[in-house]
């Protein structure tokens, strides 16, 4: 029996000390839940029209052909270029469908804040899908 009781007292002595790993408060976390932000390594923050310009370059799934991040796909590369409005209107004879009456103008704005956002460090960023999407 010896042997039981050594294998027991060790797996005790195992528990107790992960056991004394284990506190309330996760390391790192400051009492009261407040974190302290580096100012001088946080991103700048987005702009409301860079912002809701991703939303829109999102929702109207510009992304299926100018890929994830305007980098170019099936389409040209849209990163740091203006909104070519009349081309968003009408389309083109080779695949862009025209989006007259289902972006605004200031949409069009946003989503030019937002192509030109990218690749700075005001890049708005979605750590959920949900955020990317208007709620209506």
């Amino acid at each position: 029996m010896r042997t039981v009781s050594s294998f027991s007292g060790a797996v005790a002595g195992l528990a107790t000390a992960l056991l004394a790993g284990c506190s309330a408060q996760p390391p790192g976390d400051p009492a009261g839940g407040q974190m302290h932000v580096d100012s001088a390594r946080s991103p700048a923050a987005s702009t409301p029209a860079q912002i809701n310009g991703r939303k829109v370059f999102l929702r109207e799934n510009c992304y299926s052909c100018h890929g994830q991040i305007a980098q170019g796909g099936m389409c040209p590369n849209l990163r740091g270029r203006e909104v070519d409005v009349d081309v968003v209107h009408e389309g083109t004879p080779t695949g862009m469908p025209n989006f007259r009456g289902r972006v605004t103008d200031q949409e069009l704005d946003d989503i030019e804040a937002y192509l030109a956002s990218l690749g700075t460090p005001n890049e708005p960023t979605f750590f959920h899908w949900w955020e990317a999407f208007p709620s209506q």
